[in-house]
Order: C-alpha cells, then sequence, then structure tokens
C-alpha cells in the first residue's frame, strides 16, 4: 500500500513540475520583445537618387544611385535631422532634404519609405508616415505635412498638428503641451511634461485622417 502511494505521489510531483517548465517557457515568449524597424528612405535629387538608412538614433548609411555609400553621424541642427560624414551631408526636413557633396547642395524630395508596399490602399498620399510603440502600450503616428509642421495621433483617438520645434538634433514638433522628439528610429513622445521612450514600428506613405 505504501509503494502504491510512493508512486502517485512521485507521479503528482513529476506533472506539477512539467506544468511549471510549460508555464516558464509560455511566460518567456510572451515577453519577448517585438523587434523595431528601420527607417529606409528614398529621395530624388537634382542630378541623382540617394537612399537613406537610419542605422541607430544618431547614423545613418546613405547610398548613392551609383552604389557608393557613406556612414554619416547626426550633428547639431536648428531643425531638422542633419547627418554629416567624409565630406557628403544630408539634411531632412520631413518629406524634402539637401543632399550635399564637395560643396554641391542638391535639393530632395522623398520619393519611397521602406514600408511603401504596406499601405492600407492609399496610393494619391505622398506624406511619410511614420508609427511608433512608445512604452509598450501606446501607438503615435506622425505624419510629415510640410518641411516644419507634422500630424501626430495618438493611441487615444486624439490628432494634433504641431510645428517644428528648436532641439540639438533630431526631428522635434511641438505644440505647447504635446511633442514628439524624433532621433533615427527612436523618439521620445511628451503630453503634460511627461516623456514616453518610443521605438518605430513602421513606416509608409498616407495620411492621418481628422
Amino acid at each position: 500500500m505504501k509503494s502504491t502511494k510512493k508512486i502517485i505521489l512521485t507521479a503528482l510531483i513529476g506533472v506539477l513540475a512539467l506544468g511549471s517548465i510549460g508555464y516558464a517557457a509560455t511566460k518567456k515568449t510572451s515577453n519577448k520583445k517585438v523587434a523595431s524597424a528601420k527607417l529606409t528612405r528614398k529621395f530624388t535629387c537634382d542630378n541623382r537618387s540617394v537612399t537613406v538608412e537610419n542605422l541607430s538614433t544618431d547614423r545613418v548609411k546613405l547610398t548613392e544611385s551609383n552604389g557608393k555609400s557613406y556612414n554619416l553621424k547626426l550633428t547639431r541642427s536648428a531643425s531638422g535631422e542633419e547627418y554629416k560624414g567624409n565630406g557628403v551631408s544630408i539634411h531632412i526636413k520631413g518629406n524634402e532634404a539637401a543632399f550635399t557633396k564637395n560643396g554641391q547642395d542638391e535639393a530632395c524630395s522623398m520619393t519611397q519609405s521602406n514600408a511603401d508596399n504596406n499601405n492600407s490602399g492609399n496610393t494619391t498620399a505622398s506624406h511619410l508616415l511614420r508609427k511608433f510603440d512608445c512604452d509598450g502600450y501606446q501607438d503615435i503616428t506622425v505624419e510629415n505635412l510640410s518641411t516644419d509642421k507634422v500630424r501626430l495621433a495618438d493611441g487615444y483617438g486624439s490628432i494634433y498638428d504641431l510645428n517644428s520645434a528648436v532641439a540639438a538634433s533630431g526631428e522635434k514638433y511641438s505644440n505647447g503641451n504635446i511633442s514628439i522628439h524624433m532621433k533615427g528610429n527612436e523618439a521620445v513622445y511628451t503630453e503634460n511634461g511627461k516623456d514616453k521612450s518610443c521605438s518605430l514600428k513602421s513606416t509608409g506613405k498616407g495620411s492621418i485622417e481628422q
């Protein structure tokens, strides 16, 4: 009798142990963070096309249409994103940019972003759309309306028009209460004085409907 009880007890312990292992594996999987997207933009300039890939918050890889590539670093600018290195620079403000090489400036317009093929059927809009995941629970969508204005939609249905604001580097837009400071694939969203860290989730073209 004692032997039978011992066998049953051993079996129950084994079942509980397997259950604990399964729960731990499930919990580990559910907490795994989804990898963030990398912003890639293509511009048509006066004499060439260039592709700008954000490698991090302060570095990009710029590739000319002839295949020549440059690693550029984010620098201080009054507004927008400016990257420099090896005698080459690009200053991006929304859907427009200025590309400089050997002291010669070229005006550029954005023609494509890395998620254009994932648009929700809107083929007429040409504004850059970026979606950020902020602190893991709220999505923020940013539409570049012009070189100095964006439209922002938060995860709760509110929409704001923000103007370009001074920042040491990167793009910053604000209306005094709401602001977003974007640097490459990362951003800081501020509402009522509270900051939220954000990671780029996807990009494309389109518009935020009011």
